[in-house]
Parts: C-alpha cells; structure tokens; sequence
C-alpha cells in the first residue's frame, strides 16, 4: 500500500551574515573585552522585530542576519542538541497524520493501520541513515490514535501543568518511562532532564530523528546548518546509540552537535511557524517559552530590558551553548524581537557580555 513518505523536506532558512546589522555585531565583537573568547565560539545573530507573532507561514519574512566567522563551524553543544528532539516528534506526527489517512478504511484496527504504516516506510526509516542501529519509531509509545480512519493521532499527554512535572525532574529511568510522551518531552526541553530525553530518543529513534532533520535541511550548510544528536543521554546504557554523525568518523566525534547556523536557522523557523508547520511551531514555542521552571539561560537572564525569552541551553564540563528568541524593549520604548545563539563559551561572564552585544546591536538599527 502507498503511503504519504516519512520524511518531508524543509524549507531553507536562507540567512546570510551581511549589511548593517553585521558591521554592528562585527565591531561591537571586535572592540569587546571578550574578543578573545568570542573568537573560539559560535556566535549568530537573527533580527525578527519585522516579523509577527503568529505569522502567517507563507508569506516573506523581512529579517536580518549577523555572525562570526566560526558560525558554520561543529561544536559539541551538549543538552542544546535536544532541540532535535522535539523537532522530530513534531515532524513526525505531521507523517504520521498523512500516512494513517492514507491506510484509511483499508485498516480495521489501530494495530492493523500501525502495521501498515510501518510496512509501508520500511525500509526508508530504518535504512535513512547509513550507520546502526536501524531502528523505528514506536508509534504507540508516542501517540494516541482515534479508534477509526483517519485515525488521527495525538500525543500521549497528561493533564500535569509545569509545576507539577517538576518533581519528575532527575527521578530514574524507571520512573520517566511509564510517562505519557509530551510529559517526557517537556521534562526534556523545558527541565533538560537527561532521562525524559533519551525515553523520548528511543521511542523516536536516532534513523527517524537525524534522518528527518537531514531532510529539513539540517545536515547541510547551505541550507539550515546544522542539528545532531546521537544518544540516549545514559537512559538505556546496554543498548547501542548511534553517536557521531556519519560524515565525521574522527576519535571521540562528539554526538550532541550543532553550529550556530542550525540553531539559528531552526529558531528563524520556528518564530516564522515554518518549522514542520503552523500548528506544530506553536506548540513547540511554547515548550520553549520560560515559565519560571526548569532552566533559563545566562543569555537571557543578562539581557537589558527583556520581557520574554524562549530557550535552550546546553553545559558540558568547560563549555555552555545557548539559543533562544528574546524580546525586549530599546531605552526608546520600542519592542525588538531577535534570536540570539551563542555555542562553546568557556565562562558564564561571556555569555553574559554577549547578550549585551546582541541588545546593543538590535538596538542601534531600531
């Protein structure tokens, strides 16, 4: 039976360092203190002021774009690399939708459509990537399916708001797994909490995950940079993970990479509800949107005048990375929107003096 495919490509994000905005960056960079600091990170600039809230996707997005010169560079990013995660769930469900209608009234059960599914992305999901394991998405530890065709799915979800997931925060493997999926996926961006993530890793597994970004473009940097992550953050230690990316085969090639291009590119998306679509980019944004629980970031916290933030941060032993959308208001009173990443800072004071860069650039062309 033919079925919509697994994978959709993605729209290209098309930022270009160029024009006022990265002469202000640039020297604001250069005459900085931390000139040295910056010059070994990844550092991206996006100016979204023009672009509404809620846009409609198909219309053209008035932004621009600033960097530093190892803004394509790979670095490892640490929990900032989960942001893939969440992007293949979603991307995901939006197959998925298309592939059930498509089994239709050919299926007499939910089982029986789960199989046909199944049966009809093998072996492109299992076979995306050229490196094990070759694994599939468990479709019913991710979704709950109505009882008749179209058999729209849902996420498995509780009614638990965000405080209430807080104690769920660095409990065990044990405890997480029996969680409803987009429990686990909060805990995951929102918390960073390392079990929640890799539960949701496993169910989506790694050929669905990095194989849906590759097609959305993030494996690439001519076109949105790029977002890897190949482990289970330790929630299933005797299984195997797929670890570094293909293209890099060196000793110790870290699994949680990013360059500041993809998450540029991907929070550039996600504000203009390109990111798989509409729907999907609301919801998403929300997951991100600082709430007052879990992790905020240095970033975010330094910048002037914010009012709103949504974000990410990674720390591995001797680097922190970051990315989010902030809006905040100029001393003028005007409100200015921007997403602001900064990947493999070595001192929280950095990140820091960087996020007053980026206010300062943002404002000194509104």
């Amino acid at each position: 039976m033919a079925v919509a495919v697994p994978f959709a490509s993605g729209l290209d994000a098309g930022l270009a360092p160029a024009g006022p905005l990265q002469t202000e960056l640039k020297n604001r960079l250069d005459a900085s203190s931390e000139k040295a600091a910056f010059s070994h990170m990844g550092i991206a600039l996006v100016d979204l002021t023009n672009v509404a809230e809620d846009v409609d996707p198909s219309g053209s997005m008035a932004i621009a774009f600033a960097a530093n010169p190892r803004f394509e560079t790979q670095l490892a990013v640490g929990s900032l690399s989960k942001l893939a995660i969440m992007f293949a769930a979603f991307a995901l469900r939006q197959r998925v939708i298309l592939a059930a209608a498509d089994v239709g009234t050919s299926a007499t059960s939910v089982d029986d459509m789960i199989a046909k599914v199944a049966a009809g992305w093998t072996p492109a999901v299992p076979q995306k990537i050229k490196k094990a394991p070759h694994d599939f998405p468990n479709l019913k530890r991710i979704f709950d399916f109505a009882l008749a065709s179209p058999w729209k799915p849902q996420f498995l979800s509780s009614t638990r708001s965000w405080e209430q997931l807080k104690p769920l925060h660095e409990t065990s493997a044990a405890a997480i797994k029996p969680l409803p999926f987009m429990d686990r996926l909060r805990l995951s961006i929102r918390f960073s909490d390392n079990m929640a993530s890799g539960s949701c890793v496993r169910d989506i597994g790694f050929q669905y995950q990095n194989g849906s970004l590759g097609s959305a473009g993030f494996d690439d940097n001519p076109h949105n940079g790029v977002l890897w992550e190949g482990g289970d953050f330790g929630f299933s230690p005797r299984d195997p993970i797929m670890g570094a990316p293909p293209w890099d085969t060196s000793r110790d090639a870290t699994w949680v990479r990013a360059n500041a291009r993809g998450i540029a590119s991907y929070l550039t998306l996600l504000w203009g509800n390109r990111l798989v679509n509409r729907e999907s980019s609301r919801e998403m944004r929300d997951i991100l949107r600082d709430q007052g629980v879990g992790y905020a970031t240095y970033m975010g916290n330094a910048t002037p005048r914010s009012t709103r933030t949504w974000s990410k941060i990674g720390i591995l032993t001797g680097s922190i990375s970051e990315g989010l959308i902030i809006e905040a208001t100029t001393a003028s009173g005007m409100l200015v929107r921007y997403a602001a990443i900064g990947l493999g800072a070595a001192r929280t004071v950095t990140l820091e003096r960087l996020a007053k860069i980026f206010y300062e650039s943002i404002s000194a062309l509104h």
